[in-house]
């Protein structure tokens, strides 16, 4: 199981079909750990097939992050997806918020539908969602944060009352009318080049640095 907020590792992401249902008594079930590579396998004869397919990976990686969660958060999104956004937020370019968002509701409708499906001798289903406004918010938080602190990285001086003003007016600038301006978010992060963590594997290295090149 990969750390959280860490990513599977490639290798995992290739052999999650590899797996039995195991039948329990007169139905086959799977246990909970297999709950991941079941999800992701049907992500793969499902949703995967209609999506950009410069998107596939990255949302394939953001159901697993979500799997390894669902257990334990008894399929509660609204209790899942802020923590975990902030985790991966220093391990992402800006361009896998794109990419998540463009695809929220296709992603929630599939664990929506799916979840209940999996052969648990425990049944799970998602119990609160996020809508893509929700989901927006929480984004462009993350988004203005990283923005401001690259901007004052080299100001110590500057306060914490200043530093929320500033939080407020790019959050107004690259926020309005609740849309996010991808464009400006752009031209705001993409001269600070993207930091990819060595430690991750030669696949993960690989899907990141395509991703912040989009």
């Amino acid at each position: 199981m990969p750390k959280q907020g860490h990513f599977a590792k490639s290798s995992r992401i290739k052999q999650l079909n590899n797996f039995k249902v195991k039948k329990h008594g007169e139905v086959r079930t799977i246990d909970r750990d297999q709950l991941t590579d079941f999800l992701v396998v049907r992500y793969a004869l499902t949703l995967k097939k209609r999506l950009d397919p410069r998107h596939r990976e990255t949302i394939q990686r953001m159901l697993i992050e979500i799997c390894e969660q669902l257990p334990v958060a008894g399929g509660n999104l609204q209790q899942i997806i802020p923590p975990l956004l902030t985790r991966l937020n220093a391990r992402v370019p800006w361009q896998f918020y794109s990419q998540v968002l463009a695809n929220w509701d296709a992603l929630q409708h599939f664990l929506q539908k799916e979840l209940p499906a999996v052969p648990l001798r425990q049944q799970l289903r998602i119990t609160a969602t996020i809508s893509q406004l929700a989901l927006a918010e929480l984004v462009i938080q993350l988004l203005a944060k990283k923005a401001v602190a690259i901007t004052l990285i080299n100001q110590p001086q500057i306060g914490q009352q200043q530093k929320s003003q500033m939080l407020s007016m790019m959050v107004a600038s690259i926020f309005p009318h609740q849309v996010i301006d991808w464009e400006k978010v752009r031209a705001l992060l993409q001269p600070f080049p993207f930091e990819i963590d060595q430690s991750l594997d030669e696949g993960t290295q690989q899907w990141l640095k395509n991703l912040s090149l989009q």
